[in-house]
Protein backbone atom coordinates (compact mmCIF):
# COMPACT_ATOMS: atom_id res chain seq x y z
CA UNK A 1 0.00 0.00 0.00
CA UNK A 2 1.18 3.82 -0.98
CA UNK A 3 1.80 5.31 2.05
CA UNK A 4 3.09 8.80 1.23
CA UNK A 5 4.61 10.39 -2.08
CA UNK A 6 6.12 13.80 -1.68
CA UNK A 7 7.02 15.90 -4.86
CA UNK A 8 10.45 17.47 -5.85
CA UNK A 9 11.92 20.00 -8.23
CA UNK A 10 15.01 21.30 -9.60
CA UNK A 11 14.78 23.35 -6.08
CA UNK A 12 13.90 21.06 -3.64
CA UNK A 13 11.09 19.62 -1.92
CA UNK A 14 7.93 20.53 -1.73
CA UNK A 15 5.51 20.91 0.74
CA UNK A 16 3.43 18.19 -1.04
CA UNK A 17 2.78 15.09 0.89
CA UNK A 18 0.17 12.09 -0.23
CA UNK A 19 -0.42 10.29 2.98
CA UNK A 20 -2.27 7.07 3.44
CA UNK A 21 -4.55 6.35 6.36
CA UNK A 22 -5.03 2.39 6.84
CA UNK A 23 -6.74 2.46 9.74
CA UNK A 24 -10.10 3.77 7.73
CA UNK A 25 -12.84 1.30 6.65
CA UNK A 26 -11.09 1.49 3.05
CA UNK A 27 -7.55 3.17 2.18
CA UNK A 28 -7.82 6.61 1.32
CA UNK A 29 -5.59 9.44 0.20
CA UNK A 30 -4.93 13.02 1.64
CA UNK A 31 -3.34 15.35 -0.75
CA UNK A 32 -1.90 18.56 1.70
CA UNK A 33 -1.35 21.83 -0.80
CA UNK A 34 -0.14 25.15 0.73
CA UNK A 35 -2.62 28.05 0.59
CA UNK A 36 -0.34 29.82 -2.03
CA UNK A 37 1.74 28.54 -4.52
CA UNK A 38 5.01 29.55 -4.40
CA UNK A 39 6.12 31.37 -8.39
CA UNK A 40 7.03 29.30 -10.78
CA UNK A 41 5.95 26.19 -9.10
CA UNK A 42 2.04 25.74 -10.19
CA UNK A 43 2.94 22.93 -13.03
CA UNK A 44 4.59 21.27 -10.40
CA UNK A 45 1.73 21.13 -8.55
CA UNK A 46 -0.85 20.75 -10.45
CA UNK A 47 1.19 17.29 -11.48
CA UNK A 48 1.62 16.81 -8.04
CA UNK A 49 -2.81 16.48 -7.49
CA UNK A 50 -2.62 14.31 -11.13
CA UNK A 51 -0.45 11.92 -9.01
CA UNK A 52 -2.31 12.21 -6.20
CA UNK A 53 -5.78 11.01 -8.19
CA UNK A 54 -3.74 8.68 -9.79
CA UNK A 55 -2.16 7.29 -6.60
CA UNK A 56 -5.63 6.70 -4.88
CA UNK A 57 -6.93 5.02 -7.83
CA UNK A 58 -4.47 2.89 -7.77
CA UNK A 59 -4.44 2.56 -3.61
CA UNK A 60 -8.31 1.81 -3.64
CA UNK A 61 -8.35 -2.16 -3.13
CA UNK A 62 -11.41 -4.49 -3.97
CA UNK A 63 -12.80 -6.25 -0.76
CA UNK A 64 -11.29 -9.45 0.07
CA UNK A 65 -11.00 -12.48 2.23
CA UNK A 66 -7.93 -14.08 4.30
CA UNK A 67 -7.86 -17.28 5.39
CA UNK A 68 -8.77 -20.99 4.03
CA UNK A 69 -11.50 -21.92 2.53
CA UNK A 70 -13.77 -24.79 3.43
CA UNK A 71 -12.38 -24.75 6.64
CA UNK A 72 -13.65 -27.29 9.08
CA UNK A 73 -14.42 -26.50 12.68
CA UNK A 74 -15.35 -29.31 15.18
CA UNK A 75 -17.79 -28.69 18.33
CA UNK A 76 -19.39 -31.17 20.79
CA UNK A 77 -23.73 -30.64 21.72
CA UNK A 78 -24.00 -28.40 24.56
CA UNK A 79 -20.84 -26.73 23.86
CA UNK A 80 -19.69 -23.51 21.33
CA UNK A 81 -18.59 -22.60 18.46
CA UNK A 82 -17.19 -20.10 16.50
CA UNK A 83 -16.58 -19.58 12.65
CA UNK A 84 -14.89 -16.73 11.92
CA UNK A 85 -14.43 -14.98 8.77
CA UNK A 86 -11.38 -12.45 8.29
CA UNK A 87 -12.55 -9.75 5.55
CA UNK A 88 -10.47 -6.62 4.37
CA UNK A 89 -11.21 -3.33 2.29
CA UNK A 90 -14.75 -3.03 2.79
CA UNK A 91 -16.45 0.17 2.36
CA UNK A 92 -20.21 -0.23 2.19
CA UNK A 93 -20.14 -3.70 1.71
CA UNK A 94 -21.60 -6.28 4.12
CA UNK A 95 -20.84 -9.67 5.27
CA UNK A 96 -23.75 -12.30 5.60
CA UNK A 97 -23.65 -15.76 7.42
CA UNK A 98 -25.93 -18.04 6.25
CA UNK A 99 -26.52 -22.03 6.27
CA UNK A 100 -25.91 -23.86 3.42
CA UNK A 101 -27.70 -27.12 4.54
CA UNK A 102 -30.96 -25.84 4.56
CA UNK A 103 -30.66 -22.54 3.26
CA UNK A 104 -31.23 -20.68 5.98
CA UNK A 105 -30.32 -16.85 6.02
CA UNK A 106 -28.52 -16.21 9.48
CA UNK A 107 -27.03 -12.57 9.94
CA UNK A 108 -26.32 -9.76 7.82
CA UNK A 109 -24.02 -7.07 8.86
CA UNK A 110 -24.55 -7.22 12.59
CA UNK A 111 -28.24 -7.70 12.14
CA UNK A 112 -29.09 -11.87 13.34
CA UNK A 113 -32.13 -13.44 10.99
CA UNK A 114 -32.13 -16.60 12.75
CA UNK A 115 -34.90 -18.11 14.19
CA UNK A 116 -32.78 -19.47 17.56
CA UNK A 117 -31.10 -17.04 19.95
CA UNK A 118 -28.08 -19.41 19.97
CA UNK A 119 -26.40 -17.66 16.68
CA UNK A 120 -24.96 -14.33 17.14
CA UNK A 121 -22.71 -12.16 15.35
CA UNK A 122 -19.37 -10.49 16.98
CA UNK A 123 -17.70 -7.71 14.61
CA UNK A 124 -15.91 -4.88 16.10
CA UNK A 125 -15.59 -1.53 14.07
CA UNK A 126 -12.57 -1.29 11.86
CA UNK A 127 -11.76 -5.21 13.04
CA UNK A 128 -11.33 -7.53 10.41
CA UNK A 129 -12.86 -10.79 11.76
CA UNK A 130 -16.91 -11.16 11.36
CA UNK A 131 -17.68 -14.10 13.85
CA UNK A 132 -20.45 -16.45 13.84
CA UNK A 133 -21.06 -17.78 17.68
CA UNK A 134 -23.22 -20.58 18.12
CA UNK A 135 -24.47 -21.29 21.50
CA UNK A 136 -25.24 -24.79 23.29
CA UNK A 137 -24.80 -26.84 20.13
CA UNK A 138 -26.53 -29.15 18.52
CA UNK A 139 -26.02 -32.14 16.41
CA UNK A 140 -28.54 -30.76 13.83
CA UNK A 141 -25.93 -27.57 13.79
CA UNK A 142 -23.75 -29.41 11.69
CA UNK A 143 -23.19 -28.95 8.02
CA UNK A 144 -21.97 -25.98 5.58
CA UNK A 145 -22.17 -22.81 6.78
CA UNK A 146 -21.12 -19.67 3.80
CA UNK A 147 -19.32 -16.42 4.50
CA UNK A 148 -20.39 -13.86 2.28
CA UNK A 149 -19.27 -11.00 1.47
CA UNK A 150 -22.19 -8.40 0.19
CA UNK A 151 -19.85 -7.29 -3.26
CA UNK A 152 -21.00 -7.74 -6.85
CA UNK A 153 -20.74 -10.32 -7.42
CA UNK A 154 -20.70 -11.48 -4.09
CA UNK A 155 -18.00 -13.32 -2.74
CA UNK A 156 -18.30 -16.46 -0.36
CA UNK A 157 -16.21 -18.99 1.90
CA UNK A 158 -17.21 -21.53 3.11
CA UNK A 159 -16.65 -23.61 6.53
CA UNK A 160 -18.12 -27.19 7.80
CA UNK A 161 -19.07 -27.93 11.03
CA UNK A 162 -18.43 -30.92 12.64
CA UNK A 163 -20.59 -31.90 15.56
CA UNK A 164 -19.98 -35.00 18.27
CA UNK A 165 -21.71 -36.14 21.03
CA UNK A 166 -18.89 -36.91 23.79
CA UNK A 167 -19.05 -39.85 25.83
CA UNK A 168 -17.45 -41.38 29.00
CA UNK A 169 -16.22 -44.77 29.53
CA UNK A 170 -14.99 -46.75 32.31
CA UNK A 171 -12.04 -49.08 31.96
CA UNK A 172 -12.98 -52.95 32.62
CA UNK A 173 -15.91 -54.37 33.42
CA UNK A 174 -19.31 -52.91 34.11
CA UNK A 175 -19.13 -54.66 38.19
CA UNK A 176 -16.22 -55.07 40.09
CA UNK A 177 -15.56 -57.30 42.97
CA UNK A 178 -13.00 -56.45 45.38
CA UNK A 179 -11.74 -57.77 48.19
CA UNK A 180 -11.88 -55.35 51.72
CA UNK A 181 -8.78 -53.37 52.18
CA UNK A 182 -7.43 -53.43 48.86
CA UNK A 183 -6.53 -50.85 46.16
CA UNK A 184 -9.65 -49.94 44.23
CA UNK A 185 -8.74 -47.93 40.79
CA UNK A 186 -10.66 -46.70 38.27
CA UNK A 187 -9.71 -45.31 35.37
CA UNK A 188 -12.40 -43.08 33.05
CA UNK A 189 -11.85 -41.39 29.80
CA UNK A 190 -13.37 -38.87 27.60
CA UNK A 191 -14.02 -40.24 23.94
CA UNK A 192 -15.63 -38.07 20.82
CA UNK A 193 -14.34 -34.93 22.56
CA UNK A 194 -12.74 -32.13 20.52
CA UNK A 195 -11.40 -30.83 23.53
CA UNK A 196 -10.34 -32.40 26.59
CA UNK A 197 -13.61 -31.53 29.35
CA UNK A 198 -13.14 -28.67 31.64
CA UNK A 199 -13.62 -30.76 34.21
CA UNK A 200 -14.69 -34.70 34.98
CA UNK A 201 -16.24 -35.69 38.15
CA UNK A 202 -16.88 -38.86 39.92
CA UNK A 203 -20.05 -39.36 42.13
CA UNK A 204 -19.95 -42.40 44.60
CA UNK A 205 -23.86 -43.05 44.68
CA UNK A 206 -24.42 -39.71 43.62
CA UNK A 207 -22.18 -37.99 46.24
CA UNK A 208 -19.27 -36.04 44.05
CA UNK A 209 -16.15 -37.39 45.49
CA UNK A 210 -13.52 -35.44 43.88
CA UNK A 211 -13.48 -33.03 46.74
CA UNK A 212 -14.01 -35.38 49.47
CA UNK A 213 -12.28 -35.46 52.39
CA UNK A 214 -11.41 -38.71 52.61
CA UNK A 215 -7.76 -39.43 52.71
CA UNK A 216 -8.16 -42.49 51.57
CA UNK A 217 -9.88 -41.24 48.55
CA UNK A 218 -7.69 -39.42 45.50
CA UNK A 219 -8.77 -38.19 42.12
CA UNK A 220 -5.99 -37.38 39.21
CA UNK A 221 -7.60 -36.17 35.98
CA UNK A 222 -4.98 -35.47 33.06
CA UNK A 223 -6.69 -34.19 29.71
CA UNK A 224 -8.92 -36.88 28.44
CA UNK A 225 -8.95 -39.06 31.52
CA UNK A 226 -9.65 -39.65 34.82
CA UNK A 227 -7.96 -41.70 37.54
CA UNK A 228 -10.41 -42.65 40.62
CA UNK A 229 -8.33 -44.45 43.51
CA UNK A 230 -9.73 -45.55 46.39
CA UNK A 231 -7.14 -46.89 48.96
CA UNK A 232 -8.32 -49.96 52.08
CA UNK A 233 -11.29 -50.68 50.43
CA UNK A 234 -13.99 -50.35 53.09
CA UNK A 235 -17.64 -52.31 53.49
CA UNK A 236 -19.22 -48.31 53.13
CA UNK A 237 -17.01 -47.77 49.46
CA UNK A 238 -18.97 -50.42 47.79
CA UNK A 239 -22.18 -49.25 45.60
CA UNK A 240 -22.50 -46.97 42.27
CA UNK A 241 -19.60 -45.19 40.83
CA UNK A 242 -20.26 -42.28 38.24
CA UNK A 243 -17.91 -40.72 36.02
CA UNK A 244 -19.23 -37.55 34.86
CA UNK A 245 -17.11 -35.22 32.06
CA UNK A 246 -18.03 -32.06 31.55
CA UNK A 247 -20.29 -31.96 28.41
CA UNK A 248 -20.62 -35.73 27.67
CA UNK A 249 -22.84 -38.61 28.68
CA UNK A 250 -21.86 -40.19 32.04
CA UNK A 251 -20.24 -44.03 32.78
CA UNK A 252 -21.47 -45.74 35.94
CA UNK A 253 -19.59 -49.19 37.28
CA UNK A 254 -20.70 -51.12 40.26
CA UNK A 255 -18.14 -52.14 42.61
CA UNK A 256 -18.93 -54.81 45.01
CA UNK A 257 -16.61 -55.49 48.37
CA UNK A 258 -16.06 -58.90 49.89
CA UNK A 259 -14.30 -61.12 52.04
CA UNK A 260 -12.24 -64.11 50.91
CA UNK A 261 -14.19 -64.24 47.56
CA UNK A 262 -12.80 -64.37 44.34
CA UNK A 263 -15.79 -64.17 41.76
CA UNK A 264 -15.37 -63.36 38.12
CA UNK A 265 -14.12 -58.90 37.70
CA UNK A 266 -12.41 -59.11 40.77
CA UNK A 267 -9.62 -56.83 41.44
CA UNK A 268 -6.71 -56.96 43.29
CA UNK A 269 -4.40 -54.24 43.89
CA UNK A 270 -5.96 -52.57 41.08
CA UNK A 271 -6.05 -55.07 38.50
CA UNK A 272 -8.65 -56.55 37.19
CA UNK A 273 -8.94 -60.39 37.03
CA UNK A 274 -11.81 -61.09 34.00
CA UNK A 275 -12.02 -62.18 30.65
CA UNK A 276 -14.85 -64.25 30.61
CA UNK A 277 -13.70 -67.41 32.95
CA UNK A 278 -13.57 -67.54 36.67
CA UNK A 279 -10.73 -66.03 38.47
CA UNK A 280 -8.35 -68.31 40.66
CA UNK A 281 -9.54 -69.18 44.00
CA UNK A 282 -5.60 -69.40 44.98
CA UNK A 283 -6.45 -72.91 46.86
CA UNK A 284 -4.63 -75.59 46.30
CA UNK A 285 -5.75 -78.16 43.15
CA UNK A 286 -7.83 -80.59 43.63
CA UNK A 287 -7.00 -84.32 42.25
CA UNK A 288 -9.27 -85.73 40.01
CA UNK A 289 -11.88 -88.24 41.30
CA UNK A 290 -10.89 -92.18 40.38
CA UNK A 291 -13.42 -93.69 37.94
CA UNK A 292 -15.98 -95.93 39.18
CA UNK A 293 -14.52 -99.29 37.65
CA UNK A 294 -10.80 -99.20 38.36
CA UNK A 295 -12.47 -98.31 42.69
CA UNK A 296 -14.70 -101.65 42.02
CA UNK A 297 -11.50 -104.06 41.24
CA UNK A 298 -9.25 -102.10 43.96
CA UNK A 299 -11.97 -103.25 46.76
CA UNK A 300 -12.51 -106.71 45.28
CA UNK A 301 -8.21 -107.30 45.28
CA UNK A 302 -8.43 -105.88 48.97
CA UNK A 303 -11.32 -108.52 49.93
CA UNK A 304 -9.08 -111.75 47.84
CA UNK A 305 -5.85 -110.74 49.75
CA UNK A 306 -7.78 -110.36 52.97
CA UNK A 307 -9.38 -113.88 52.67
CA UNK A 308 -6.05 -115.69 51.64
CA UNK A 309 -4.46 -114.13 54.30
CA UNK A 310 -6.84 -116.22 57.06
Amino acid sequence: MLTAVRVTGDEGALPTTLQAFPSLPSPLLAFHKPSQTPPGRHELYEAAEAMWAKALALNTLAPEYQGQNNTEVAAQVGGEATLSCYTYHLSDERVAWLKRDDDQLLTVGQEVYAAERRFSVVHADHAEAWELWVKDVKLTDAGQYECQLTTSPPVSFFFTLTVTQAQAMVAGPSEVHIEEGSLLVLECYVKQAPVPPVYIFWYHNNTMVNYARQHHIQVDHQNYTSTLMVARVRRTDAGNYTCQPYLANPANVAVHVVTGEHPAAMQHGGTHEDGGAPAANHAPPRLPAPPALPRLLLALLATVTWLESR
